[in-house]
């Protein structure tokens, strides 16, 4: 928003930072002023992974973005680079996810353990669904059964 600065009042720049953090907190879009000049804005609007799983397309970051800085004095031209929230593929992965792979595959725990050298306690809390797992534990377990369906092909 220091791109703004001299050229928006300082009202209407704290109306837009608050609009900017409500939209982070609520839906964790972040917006970045590339440039502002004479002949308008640039602003690259992404949306990270969020709680509540909702996820806007491109259309609809840049019709929030050119609402947001609509407000602006002398109505500039708003150009927008959306980035849109791509999931990584390990967020497939949780409790009935491995269950499923581990009977479709005949892997027991013990087997779990033996790749890995993960106590059989935290591997079960995991696969009951009895423990959070981390990006790191649902990637090996990602990359654990992948491995497994790559061989048996």
């Amino acid at each position: 928003m220091e791109k703004l600065a001299g050229r928006v009042d300082s009202a209407d720049l704290a109306k837009l930072e608050a609009g900017a953090r409500l939209y982070l907190r609520h839906s964790n879009i972040s917006f970045q002023v590339i440039s502002s000049d004479a002949n308008g804005l640039m602003i690259r609007t992404k949306q990270d992974k969020h709680l509540s799983g909702n996820y806007a397309d491109e259309v609809k970051l840049i019709e929030l973005t050119r609402s947001l800085f609509g407000v602006l004095p002398g109505k500039p031209v708003i150009a927008v680079q959306p980035l849109i929230y791509t999931p990584v593929l390990v967020d497939v992965v949780d409790a009935k996810w491995i269950q499923e792979r581990m009977e479709k595959y005949h892997i027991q725990i013990e087997d779990i353990v033996a790749d890995t050298g993960i106590e059989k306690s935290s591997l079960s809390a995991w696969v009951n669904g009895t423990r959070l797992m981390t990006q790191p534990v649902k990637a090996m377990f990602y990359f654990l059964f992948t491995d497994h369906e790559s061989r048996r092909k």
